[in-house]
This record gives structure tokens, C-alpha cells and sequence, in this order.
């Protein structure tokens, strides 16, 4: 990095995004690291129930793009769906932790994920960037139906994603991508799906450094409640085995499992806070917990020689 665009770097950090002393040592390196790669977060947790922190979460993520790191930013919006099929006095259904999607409900929801992907937008292009919205009709991210025995309707899980639609993209772009997808076979009307398998699927098609999933959780913790702060694809197995890792948090580790697996690089859990993002990738320590192919961690000798 050029001397007079660290000096503007390290000032920022320390001005917008409370760095200094030491998190600023520690973050400029990570800066350096990370320039010119891709990273696909999925916001989740309180940034998204509460969208009154999402200026705090792209003031972050334009950061990253002043410095040269390219954020993919991936939404749902079950909370906000919810409040609005409660107006319509439409029926929430879950089966196994899926909602039933019928037809109605398919497009309450791309009207919903619509709506916060404009506000995204709109808080992004505030701070001189643009903001693309690319949803269902963009055909970014094609998906199938889960098994119809199921009885979910139009749920699905993504098949294929168009890079073009990426890399086509100007330079002061960033990407807002939101989990109704359009469908893979001809006649379909799309599918609702699951937002952290959306961002796996692009994150593992682009072979990104980093696949950030956001949600209501500080990330992985151990059988006494502790956090695990990072962790390697045999170990989740074996945490999974012995049911630490248990319940609505298999699917996402999955998901992060699968991403390593496909080509990414670094996976990461972490509560969906106002700052957790900066705090998880440029710091030594984070605040979640990454995940890491097991021969990633073979010639480290400390946990801060494993991260970024």
C-alpha cells in the first residue's frame, strides 16, 4: 500500500471505526492481505431485524472498498416477512425450521427482500458508491425445489450462480444479492431459500477469500458455552458427532463446510452486530469463529498466525 493511502487508511480506522493502538497494527496488515479479494457476507442477526444499524455495516463494507476488498453483500429478511404476512393475516408454517412458501407468500417475500435491498442500497450510495440490487429477475442465483413430499411449496436450494453478472460489474459497485432466487427450469416462478445457502453457493462459485455468515449468535461454543474461535473441518465433524454442535447451527456450519470444500478460503460465524464484520477480518483475536480446511492450520503455530 502506497505511504500517503495507508496514512488516509489508518486515519479512517481510527476516526470511523474506533481502531487504534494496537487493532490498528494488527488491521493494516489484514488490509494489505486482503486487497483486490472477494468476500461474500451474509448479513444476518440485529443488523437486519434492526435496520437502523445498517449505516453502521456499510460504513464497514465501503471501507473495504475504498482499501480494494470487494464485499458481496447476500440478505433474507424472515422477521420483516413475518411482521407483513401477520398484516395480511397470512399463516406462518414451519416444517423442520423452513417456512411453507406457497405462491402468495413467494412474492410477499421478494416485495419484502426488495425493500431492504433498496435500503442497503440506498445507504451505500449515500456514501458514493452504487449499489446493485440483483434479485430474482436478475438470474444471478438459479434454484430448484426441494423435494415436493416436503410440503414447503416453493422452497428451494440454489443450483448454479452467473458470475458475468459479477465480474461485469464497475468499480464502485457493490453487489446486494436477497434469497428469493429465480428458478433453474423454464416456467418456474422462483424460490424462496435460504439466505446463508445463497451466499455459500456464490461465495464457493467465485472461490472467495472469505465467507462471512452473520446471525444471532457470537459463532461456535464448546460443550461448557465457550466460544470456539476457529476451528478446522475435522473438528466440526467431530463436534457435530458428539452434538456441541447441534440444532439450527448444523446448517450453517455446513454451509461453511461446503464453501471450504468448493474453493473459499476462510469461513466465519459471527453475531450480527453493529461492528462485528471489521472486528471478525482485521483483527487477530475476532469475535467469532472461522473455519479452516484442516491442512490450512498444519504449519501454524498460534492462533494468530491462523487468521486472517
Amino acid at each position: 500500500m502506497p505511504q500517503l493511502t495507508l496514512i488516509r487508511t489508518a486515519r479512517e480506522l481510527v476516526k470511523k471505526h474506533n481502531f487504534s493502538g494496537p487493532r490498528l497494527r494488527e488491521a493494516i496488515p489484514y488490509i494489505n492481505a486482503f486487497s483486490g479479494k472477494r468476500f461474500v457476507l451474509k448479513i444476518g442477526g440485529s443488523v437486519l431485524d434492526d435496520l437502523s444499524l445498517l449505516p453502521y455495516l456499510v460504513e464497514d463494507v465501503v471501507f473495504l472498498k475504498k482499501v480494494g476488498i470487494n464485499v458481496i453483500l447476500v440478505h433474507g429478511g424472515s422477521r420483516h416477512l413475518n411482521e407483513e404476512m401477520k398484516k395480511r393475516n397470512l399463516a406462518i408454517e414451519l416444517k423442520n425450521g423452513l417456512r411453507v412458501t406457497s405462491a402468495e407468500v413467494l412474492e410477499l417475500a421478494a416485495e419484502v427482500f426488495t425493500e431492504i435491498s433498496f435500503k442497503i442500497k440506498e445507504k451505500i450510495e449515500k456514501s458514493g458508491y452504487k449499489g446493485i440490487v440483483l434479485g430474482r429477475s436478475s438470474g444471478l442465483v438459479k434454484s430448484k425445489q426441494k423435494d415436493k413430499s416436503l410440503g414447503l411449496g416453493f422452497v428451494g436450494f440454489p443450483q448454479t450462480v452467473d458470475v458475468s453478472l459479477l465480474n461485469g460489474l464497475a468499480d464502485d459497485a457493490i453487489p446486494i444479492v436477497s434469497s428469493v432466487t429465480a428458478g433453474a427450469n423454464p416456467g418456474d416462478i422462483g424460490f424462496n431459500v435460504n439466505a446463508d445457502d445463497v451466499a455459500g453457493i456464490i461465495a464457493s462459485t467465485l472461490a472467495a477469500e472469505k465467507l462471512i455468515l452473520m446471525t444471532d449468535v457470537e459463532g461456535v461454543l464448546d460443550e461448557n458455552g465457550k466460544l470456539l474461535s476457529s476451528l478446522t473441518v475435522k473438528q466440526v465433524e467431530e463436534l457435530i458427532a458428539s452434538k456441541v454442535i447441534h440444532g439450527g447451527m448444523i446448517p450453517k456450519v455446513q454451509t461453511c463446510l461446503d464453501a471450504l470444500r468448493g474453493g473459499t478460503l476462510k469461513c466465519h460465524i459471527i453475531k450480527g452486530s453493529a461492528h462485528s464484520f471489521m472486528d471478525e477480518i482485521l483483527t487477530d483475536s475476532g469475535v467469532g469463529t472461522e473455519f479452516v480446511r484442516d491442512e490450512s492450520v498444519r504449519k501454524t503455530v498460534n492462533k494468530a498466525e491462523c487468521r486472517p
